[in-house]
């Protein structure tokens, strides 16, 4: 008996959730997208060493506001969490 592969689960709008101005709003504003076009927000966050333990501290503080914020933007939208992300370098000018 044949079974049907499993749903895709749907796009989802992602948010790097880094230490930048205005993550508040950011996060709210990608959550209301995300409930608006029927979507799941994936709040993702820059990779930290984990020998790191102050960057270590931010980013989950920081991730524990976004979802927070999320949480009362879009109340039933869902809301994951991804995979730390390796962001490029800065780029100075020279």
């Amino acid at each position: 008996m044949a079974h049907a592969p499993a749903p895709r689960p749907p796009d989802t709008v992602r948010l790097v959730v880094d230490d930048v101005s205005g993550l508040a709003r950011l996060v709210a504003d990608a959550a209301r997208r995300a409930r608006e076009s029927d979507r799941a927000l994936e709040l993702v966050e820059p990779a930290v060493p984990a020998c790191d333990h102050a960057a270590r501290a931010r980013a989950i503080r920081r991730m524990d506001e976004a979802l927070d914020v999320a949480r009362r933007a879009a109340p039933g939208v869902q809301v994951r969490v991804g995979s730390p992300i390796e962001l490029p370098a800065p780029r100075h000018p020279s």
